[in-house]
């Protein structure tokens, strides 16, 4: 089959708090304020990137405002849904590619409540077989370009000269959001959830991770946190890794790295999301994590392809080379999920077979059964609601060993 560069991006992207409710849909829309002072006395100004984008030949920039989505539920079940989108580190993935329109990372919240009602998976609340049916449901886009990390303002060159300013400012977002539900809890509710389910899709994984221990301040008594990382795994170079998320790296995601978690930042690239999962496992002994990914994803590929060859963009989209990043990527994915498995005894990971990115709103979330006859919507609500595990279909399901998708790799977009 034969995919556009075009197509393929499209499929990568698709891949004192006043809000103020901007719809009385079955989703609301909530608009963050431009700046707030959170409960740690920190100073916030949420924001998405402000991103390039030419206008009958003029740049001008994409919408800043951010804003987040909620769907009415049961308070006591709450499901936090961080959306992923791309990511973008340097002047090549930040500004050449979306002005030559093949735009790595969402730059703007585009979403509406009426898109958020179509979605499937853990969205579809006409499922009985959906253990997230009935929760309070709240969805966090994403368009900061920084794995809903960054804390910082930077500048990169344009092509005919001057500079423009990405505002990474994924974590403030997400602060915007919990500040937001530890008010609801605290002055609608009157008390705390007695479940908190997080789902991270995409670049989403990775904000669930690194923002997990700001949950964990905003609701200290609530032990049951569910967590699933889908499509996430953590395979970037080193030069990605370097550029963004060292000290000085451009998204300043070690402004706020809280202490619980410093430690996985500590052995680069390659033991980041590992080292995240095993320290969140052991400092909350009560909670449950579970990885999703497909053995070839396709849009985690293509990421770590472009990432190894940031200096030559004629390599991002060749078909020799995603195929042996694909090869790379899926052995180095493959090794980090075991590893894990055997370090952190409350996690447990799900190999599926193919190339597709992300299911978790999608409807293939409850036909997905690739790992060894298991279904993935079992193994996700074993997760969620089985008081013990052993005998459940929580377990490390793998594809091993037929991982390759049927009809055989599609090497136009891997």
């Amino acid at each position: 089959m034969e995919v556009s560069r075009l197509t393929l991006c499209a499929l990568l992207v698709a891949t004192a708090l006043a809000p103020h409710v901007a719809s009385a849909e079955d989703w609301q829309r909530i608009d963050a304020a431009a700046s707030f002072v959170d409960t740690d006395g920190v100073f916030r100004t949420p924001a998405c990137s402000g991103s390039p984008r030419l206008e009958e030949g003029e740049v001008v920039a994409t919408d800043t405002d951010y804003a987040f989505f909620v769907r009415d539920g049961d308070p006591a079940r709450l499901l936090l849904f961080f959306d992923g989108g791309g990511a973008c580190w340097d002047a090549g993935t930040c500004i050449d590619a979306a002005l030559d329109g093949d735009v790595l990372y969402y730059p703007e919240v585009d979403e509406t409540p009426a898109e958020l009602a179509g979605f499937g998976g853990v969205f579809d609340i006409d499922r009985d077989d959906n253990p997230l049916r009935d929760h309070l449901q709240v969805y966090l886009p994403y368009c900061t370009g920084d794995l809903h990390l960054g804390a910082r303002d930077t500048s990169y060159p344009l092509p005919d000269g001057g500079d423009w300013t990405i505002y990474h400012r994924g974590h403030d977002n997400v602060i915007a959001v919990l500040e937001y539900l530890a008010d609801y809890y605290a002055n609608e509710v009157g008390e705390p959830p007695e479940e908190i389910v997080l789902v991270g899709a995409s670049a989403g994984g990775y904000g669930v991770l690194y923002n997990y221990p700001a949950l964990a301040r905003r609701f200290p008594g609530v032990e049951r946190v569910r967590v699933l990382v889908d499509s996430s795994n953590g395979v970037i170079s080193e030069d990605l890794f370097e550029r963004a998320l060292e000290a000085d790296g451009v998204w300043g995601a070690q402004e706020n790295l809280d202490p619980e978690i410093a430690s996985a930042f500590d052995d680069g690239a390659g033991q980041l999301v590992p080292g995240l999962l095993n320290t969140l496992g052991w400092q909350y002994p009560d909670a449950r994590f579970g990885q999703y990914t497909r053995a070839y994803d396709a849009v985690q590929v293509l990421f770590f392809n472009v990432s190894s060859n940031l200096g030559n963009p004629e390599r991002w989209f060749d078909p020799v080379y995603l195929l042996l990043s694909g090869l790379e990527w899926t052995t180095r994915a493959r090794a980090s999920m075991w590893g894990t498995a055997f370090t952190t005894w409350n996690y447990r990971f799900y190999l599926a077979q193919g190339q597709t990115h992300m299911v978790s709103f999608y409807d293939d979330f409850f036909s997905e059964d690739s790992a060894g006859g298991i279904e993935l919507v079992d193994w996700f609500s074993d997760m969620i609601e089985r008081r013990w595990t052993f005998g459940s279909d929580w377990r490390n399901a793998s594809c091993v060993p037929a991982c390759l998708p049927p009809e055989g790799l599609d090497l136009s977009t891997l």
